[in-house]
């Protein structure tokens, strides 16, 4: 009698924990990437798509996609990369790093295949917002127009330097 009290608690439980699993299979992921770059202020970068991770609850996917087929191409930029990677991971975050000749692409197609809900990026840099006297689109605007309508874009501003 003990043995089936036993496993009928036990039968309860399971569908309980089923029931759980269900009710929050409904409940959307928040996914956050931020998007760096081998630069010391992607620290800052990391630091907002980190709080933004905390807010909402969420996933923190960190992102580098060096144009063409070599990460190591320079051992300044390995190391600064490593140390970014580290202090992204003790933040939480997970690290992904590609290498593609299409960076705008390999972004938009991560954002697709991970389900990604928000993308945190730099501001670019002055002269990068201006266009050329042929109105070519910069390459931050190329990386904001291939990604998903479904992702929310949060573009952190340049720190002030007075």
């Amino acid at each position: 009698m003990v043995k089936n009290l036993i496993r009928r608690r036990s039968e309860l439980l399971v569908r309980e924990i089923d029931l759980n699993l269900e009710n929050n299979s409904d409940e959307k992921i928040e996914k956050i990437l931020v998007c760096i770059t081998a630069q010391s202020n992607s620290v800052r970068l990391i630091d907002r798509a980190a709080k933004v991770a905390d807010e909402n609850n969420g996933e923190l996917h960190i992102l580098h996609v060096l144009r063409g087929n070599n990460v190591f191409n320079n051992s300044e930029t390995l190391a600064l990369l490593q140390r970014l990677f580290m202090y992204g991971g003790g933040k939480g975050g997970m690290i992904h790093a590609f290498c593609n000749d299409d960076v705008c692409k390999s972004i938009s197609d991560f954002v697709l295949e991970e389900n990604i809900t928000k993308v945190v990026l730099g501001e670019p840099p002055s002269e990068n917002v201006k266009k050329s006297k042929k109105h070519t689109e910069s390459f931050f605007d190329k990386i904001v127009k291939s990604l998903p309508k479904s992702a929310q874009i949060i573009i952190v501003e340049k720190e002030d330097k007075h």
